[in-house]
């Protein structure tokens, strides 16, 4: 696969091929770099000595070389590349994308040095922008103005021709891992999706859409009577399609919604986070929160199918990102063997949002999740061992506030506390699972320290409880083997606490 990169100087090229380079595990070419490292002077000095038209010659011969290679390359070329009308010509038999940033933009981000066309005048580049706005529009573009590099990253892959499909082995639920998937949902779909897709990838989606707020607000009953009464109005049938696209909040609002109406209808997830497309998505959970807790209306109902664009996590922040990859630390936990020696292994790659390790990553995720859902899809048993890091991990988003891939990360922190001050986990693994989980949850999450009885009160509505005080606690003794323990919850908090 070969990307070229074009557009006005500022905006992003270099930057943005040399993160493509790494997701992509592809070379990194910046063209302005080779040609000053080839002719050992600058740009500018190259312009001074040798005047533009030799620049220009560079250029063009550079661009025919790389064309003509067979290896896979990011390319992020100079500025002025579409200039020539042959250079144009070739990059139009390439995947040939333009980073479209406003001048107004531009003249923040660009300084003068070594940018001779601008000669000391930064007001220049508004000029230089009219004399080229024409030739960059004449190949796909992608308006990045507004957005951060890693957002720029994911609609760039979105347009380019990058194939990555695994096949779920599953006879419990229909699940599907697609590069590009997005670019695919059914026309004809009614469509439930968050401010924050829509404004990334809306541009995919049908008319027949509905815009939903961010985060954890949708999952409210006022939203649901929204929804219905949409569908309602809208005259939907049991048999149409309704597909939720975002992350876990979507397809558990989306679940919830198409479960109920018409005692019923079909319905698909696309989910866009990472903790969505390993977890929420999947086993059939669907629910909205009453009060102040979490999930305690819903419905347990498979989805028609889930189809699973890897992409899309690319555009997470840093933040939203780390709670997708401590929701599949802690699943691998549960696993043990090769699915946990790969995310030791394979952690910083995982960071760095390689997208290979970390498709691979998305497929046993599901596949260890689905291993134990379908032994026990009512949830009354082994299901229960994906709640480790769940019960504390709740109370703590409850009381603080903070996202819930985090919350867990510090729910899964104080549990395995707890299983040392128990003697259930010996010292090395211990020592082994917090080093990595010290790499993926910020220490100022991780030494939050809440009020007792805050937790003792949000514990005592939980989901789990068993009796009066008692509350059934998943605890690792090593990763691979859980057990379940029936722990007053009052006497759990005092031990931690």
């Amino acid at each position: 696969m070969k990307i070229f990169l074009v557009g006005m100087m500022g905006s992003g090229k270099s930057t943005l091929a040399k993160m493509i380079s790494k997701v992509l595990s592809i070379p990194y070419l910046d063209m302005d770099e080779e040609i000053e490292a080839r002719e050992n002077k600058t740009i500018k000095e190259i312009f001074e000595k040798n005047g533009e038209s030799y620049f220009r010659d560079l250029e063009s011969s550079l661009l025919k070389s790389l064309v003509k290679q067979p290896d896979s390359v990011v390319v992020a070329t100079g500025g002025g590349i579409v200039l020539r009308p042959d250079n144009r010509e070739l990059l139009k038999k390439e995947t040939t994308i333009y980073l479209k940033v406003s001048p107004q933009e531009l003249k923040k981000r660009v300084s003068t040095d070594n940018r001779p066309l601008l000669s000391n005048n930064i007001d220049n580049i508004f000029t230089i922008y009219d004399e080229r706005i024409n030739l960059y529009e004449l190949f796909e573009s992608v308006d990045i103005t507004y957005l951060n590099e890693w957002e720029a990253v994911a609609i760039i892959l979105q347009k380019v021709d990058y194939k990555k499909n695994l096949c779920i082995d599953s006879s419990f639920q229909k699940i599907h891992i697609e590069a590009g998937s997005l670019k695919n949902i059914p026309k004809n779909a009614i469509v439930f999706t968050s401010e924050k897709v829509d404004s990334l990838y809306g541009e995919f989606f049908t008319n027949k859409k509905l815009v939903f707020p961010n985060g954890e607000e949708v999952k409210d009953i006022v939203y649901v009577t929204k929804a219905w009464e949409y569908l309602l109005e809208n005259n939907v049938t049991r048999k149409d399609l309704l597909c939720g696209v975002g992350g876990g909040t979507i397809t558990d609002f989306t679940g919830f919604v198409g479960s109920t109406y018409k005692r019923g209808m079909n319905f698909i997830f696309y989910p866009t986070t990472l903790l969505g497309q390993i977890d929420a998505a999947i086993g059939g959970k669907n629910g909205i929160d009453f009060k102040k807790y979490k999930n305690v209306i819903g419905t347990i109902n498979l989805p028609n199918e889930v189809i699973i664009d890897p992409i899309t996590t690319l555009s997470l922040d840093d933040i939203r990102f780390r709670e997708g990859l401590i929701e599949g630390f802690k699943i691998s936990l549960i696993s043990g063997g090769e699915f946990y020696t790969f995310f030791k292994d394979h952690l910083y790659d995982l960071l760095n949002r390689n997208l290979d390790t970390l498709t691979w990553f998305i497929k046993r995720s599901v596949e260890e999740k689905l291993r134990i859902v379908q032994q026990d899809f009512k949830d009354t048993g082994l299901r229960s061992y994906l709640n480790l890091g769940h019960s504390l991990g709740h109370a703590f988003e409850a009381v603080t506030g903070i996202a819930h891939g985090l919350s867990v990360g510090w729910g899964l922190y104080q549990e395995l506390m707890y299983s040392k001050n128990k003697k259930h986990i010996d010292d090395r693994t211990l020592y082994d699972i917090i080093s990595i989980l010290d790499v993926l949850l910020p220490s100022s999450i991780k030494n939050i320290k809440v009020e007792k009885n805050a937790l003792m009160n949000y514990l005592s509505n939980d989901k789990k409880m068993e009796g009066s005080n008692i509350i059934k606690l998943p605890l690792l003794k090593e990763p691979g083997e859980v057990i379940i323990k029936e722990i007053d919850y009052h006497e759990l908090v005092n031990t931690l606490f």
